[in-house]
Parts: C-alpha cells; sequence; structure tokens
C-alpha cells in the first residue's frame, strides 16, 4: 500500500510558491501551499502534513516564529526552511526549532527534491 505525503509549502513568492508546487506534485506527493503565516496556520490546523517547506521571510511575520508558535501535534515530522539571507542567528533558532535543513536560496530544484525525498524515506523506515 502506497501512502501519499502531504506537503505543505509557505512561500510568499508566487512564481517560486507555485515551482515548488509542481515539482513536488510530479513526484506524487499531495501538496498545499500558503503564502504567508496567517494561510499556513489555517492549513495546519485543517489538516496534517508529512512535511513542511516553510520560508523565513513571509509578508505578516518570521516562519521561525510561526514553527515556534506550533503545538507538537501541529508540527510536522520533517520541516525544512528556506531562506535568501541565513545568519548565524536563523541557523541556531532553526536548530533550536528541529528544522531538518536549512536551505539557502536560490534554490537548486533538483537537490531540494533529492534532500526532501531521503528525509522522507528515513522518516518512514523508522519505527
Amino acid at each position: 500500500m502506497t501512502v501519499t505525503v502531504r506537503i505543505l509549502i509557505v512561500e510568499d513568492e508566487a512564481v517560486l510558491r507555485k515551482n515548488l508546487a509542481r515539482l513536488f506534485l510530479r513526484e506524487g506527493y499531495e501538496v498545499t501551499t500558503a503564502s504567508n503565516r496567517a494561510e499556513a496556520l489555517g492549513e495546519l490546523s485543517r489538516a496534517r502534513f508529512g512535511a513542511l517547506l516553510l520560508d523565513v521571510k513571509l509578508p505578516d511575520g518570521d516562519g521561525l516564529e510561526l514553527l515556534a508558535a506550533l503545538g507538537p501535534s501541529q508540527r510536522p515530522p520533517r520541516t525544512f526552511v528556506m531562506t535568501a539571507s541565513s545568519t548565524p542567528e536563523t541557523e541556531t533558532r532553526a536548530k533550536d526549532l528541529h528544522v531538518q535543513r536549512l536551505l539557502r536560496k536560490p534554490l537548486d530544484l533538483t537537490r531540494l527534491l533529492g534532500i526532501v525525498g531521503k528525509a522522507l524515506c528515513s522518516a518512514e523506515a523508522s519505527p
């Protein structure tokens, strides 16, 4: 039995958000998108996701603050943070929030797909 993994993509740049959604849809993932923190919170309250791709800088606040505000039952088991301007503080915050991987923009989409796929496969293999 094949289980479809649900991914929530939170990215305010419309073109990148659509390209990421298409990329993961083509690979068989179920994809939901949000353009800001408020939309993401709504989606996270309605459904469970296997992975979260989260931009740090969103129009209505910091993506890492969104992650910090989520309760354990709302937080997807695999979170990948995307940022164009990584700082040591961002890296520390991401690590403290148990982010699977901090990804720097511009994104290499083939590499991103491999990183997410490998993390999700290892999650399925663990007890």
